[in-house]
């Protein structure tokens, strides 16, 4: 077991990468704090795990409030002693040109996107500085290093949580914390699946037709399953990654390769 007896805080856990990503670090034995906005689909991830109660604990927390964001870690640190991985992964996708974007658009992916991030790594970094060891682990994106059509405002939000991560390693690493990110490319997950069918509607084709045009963005030819992205959060988490800071692992089919 890679992580076991490890104590993980992961953030965005209801559906896709962050429910793969919990039930990975769940069966490589780690004690969990998962947390998201969306109660029932948080449930729906608790539920899927064989006696989660023994090293699981769940929360409702809107990263967007820093008071929530501060509580989880609270409870993490008062249950446990300690946090060895914090996997900053919730995360929100909106498109549209920017000259027709809503500003309450644009500011819901900077609150989640950006604030989200900076909030959780402000309320976790001071118990990691004194406990001088551990691993912060983000979620960018694809959007980070590329250009989209439409994703101006999200490709944005994902760019600036590269930079975060970068600048964030290096004051991180005189505790010998490490911190790095993950840039998945088009993966199977209920965020993708909406910003395809938004886009179909806009153009007025058929969902399967904007699909296929994402999979053909990488080399491989097909979406990554979330349990593809997970492995590389888990790599990131154990000490195989005791060399690397300030990296960033493109998990993207090959998409930034062309």
């Amino acid at each position: 077991m890679r992580v076991k007896d490890k104590i993980c805080v992961l953030t965005g856990a209801a559906s896709g990468i962050g429910r793969a990503t919990t039930k990975l670090f769940f069966e490589e034995g780690a004690f969990l704090v998962i947390s998201d906005i969306d109660e029932d689909g948080l449930e729906e991830t608790y539920n899927l795990l064989e006696n989660a109660e023994e090293r699981v604990s769940l929360m409702k927390v809107d990263v967007r409030k820093p008071e929530e964001v501060k509580k989880m870690i609270e409870f993490a640190i008062k249950k446990y002693g300690r946090i060895d991985v914090l996997i900053v992964n919730a995360g929100v996708v909106r498109v549209g040109p920017v000259d027709e974007f809503s500003d309450e658009d644009y500011e819901l992916l900077i609150d989640v996107n950006l604030k989200g991030t900076y909030y959780t790594c402000k309320f976790a970094i001071p118990y990691f500085k004194k406990q001088k060891c551990g691993s912060i682990i983000t979620l960018a994106s694809v959007a980070a290093h590329i250009g989209q059509v439409n994703h101006a405002n999200y490709c944005s939000t994902k760019a600036g949580v590269l930079g975060f991560t970068k600048a964030l390693a290096l004051d991180m690493a005189p505790y010998n914390v490490r911190v790095n990110s993950v840039s998945p490319g088009a993966t199977n997950t209920p965020m993708l699946q909406s910003d395809v069918a938004k886009q179909a509607r806009d153009r007025g084709v058929e969902y399967e037709v904007v699909k296929k045009e994402f999979e053909q963005e990488g080399v491989l030819g097909r979406w990554a399953e979330p349990e593809e992205i997970a492995t590389g959060i888990l790599f990131l988490a154990t000490d195989d990654a005791s060399y690397m800071t300030g990296a960033d692992l493109r998990l993207d089919g090959g998409w930034t390769t062309r």
